[in-house]
């Protein structure tokens, strides 16, 4: 990869100012910690499932078995969020994370094969987003075209890598942009790609700790973001009209936002959270926040990970931040209300 600063070239696009861990369900769940190939600490079940070639994918990553009838109340939950967001006067935006275990499914154990009613998932799912009035991106036939070039996810970690999170990025600016007027303000300025080495991720803690050692550190290509006109270039504008709000993925080390105001010409608020907060609960902050009541957004984006699609705002996997659907959409109609 290769670039210069106002016009670093990828693989994905030119990037100058132009417009365009959940807990494992229990359904299931013994049976899958019968197979040889979950990986057990000192014991005990992990939530790591040792691929090949030194992949490790989250257990919760379920692709083996059509889960619609979970799925199906969840994206209306969701919908139900977006038209809320919509009559208030607030676009949406919605970035539906793809499955690592299915993009990188050559990697999966022998004995783990996606079912093709979760290969249809993605696409399903996305539909019914721009039914309720969503702006979407296909970040999942994006990722399938580019992630035997480029290494989209980490091998060791639930998180995209930097180059995936551009890639997203880009895409995402591709959908967003043309519904955007103008911004008398730009974008960030990011440095040509950089090769770094990222320690090693966070599934491998999963494992027993003998096999531990095996995997370390991994190299990763990013950007900075740069100063640009003489003013110092910041990772989150709070008076931006656009505003990202997500989980980890969202993490400014992973450059989603920067990319994303870049390609896009303009600034971009960030608002993220870990991700075992919830997706509910992390939205239902930032309309809560004194951000949202000083600078309420033009258009909202919202991340939410293809990997959750089972789980509802009452899922116990949000622990303390779980809650009933109809509670999630009423705090959040009230917020967005007054």
């Amino acid at each position: 990869m290769s670039g210069t600063l106002h016009g670093p070239k990828t693989g994905f696009g030119t990037l100058t100012n132009r417009r365009h861990f959940l807990a494992a369900a229990s359904s299931g769940l013994g049976a899958a910690l019968a197979a040889p190939h979950i990986a057990r600490a000192q014991g005990a079940p992990s939530l790591a499932v040792v691929g090949k070639e030194g992949w490790l994918f989250p257990l919760w990553d379920k692709v083996a078995d059509d889960d619609a009838p979970q799925v199906r109340p969840v994206v209306q939950v969701i919908s139900r969020a977006i038209a809320t967001l919509k009559a208030a006067g607030i676009d949406v935006a919605m970035i539906l994370v793809p499955s690592k275990a299915r993009t990188y499914r050559q990697f999966l154990p022998d004995s783990m094969r996606v079912a093709s009613a979760v290969d249809r998932r993605y696409a399903g799912v996305q539909a019914e987003f721009r039914k309720a009035g969503a702006i979407t991106a296909d970040l999942d036939n994006a990722f399938r075209a580019h992630a035997a070039g480029t290494q989209l996810f980490f091998k060791t970690d639930t998180h995209w890598t930097p180059m995936g999170a551009e890639l997203a990025a880009v895409e995402a600016a591709k959908a967003i942009g043309p519904t955007l007027p103008a911004s008398t303000r730009p974008g960030l300025q990011v440095s040509a790609p950089i090769s770094r080495v990222a320690p090693r991720g966070d599934l491998v803690r999963n494992l027993p700790e003998a096999q531990r050692a095996t995997y370390g550190a991994e190299p990763v290509v990013s950007r900075d973001v740069v100063a640009s006109g003489g003013q110092n270039a910041l990772l989150a504008d709070d008076t931006s009209d656009v505003t990202l709000v997500g989980n980890s993925y969202m993490e400014p080390k992973y450059g989603f936002q920067p990319i994303l105001s870049n390609q896009l010409s303009r600034p971009v608020s960030l608002f993220w959270k870990p991700n075992n907060i919830g997706a509910y609960a992390i939205l239902l902050q930032y309309v809560t926040s004194p951000g949202f009541r000083e600078q309420r957004p033009k258009l909202l984006i919202w991340t939410y990970l293809e990997v959750d699609l089972t789980a509802g705002p009452s899922s116990s996997g949000w622990g303390n931040n779980a809650m009933g659907s109809d509670q999630f959409l009423n705090n959040l109609r009230q917020a967005v209300s007054a």
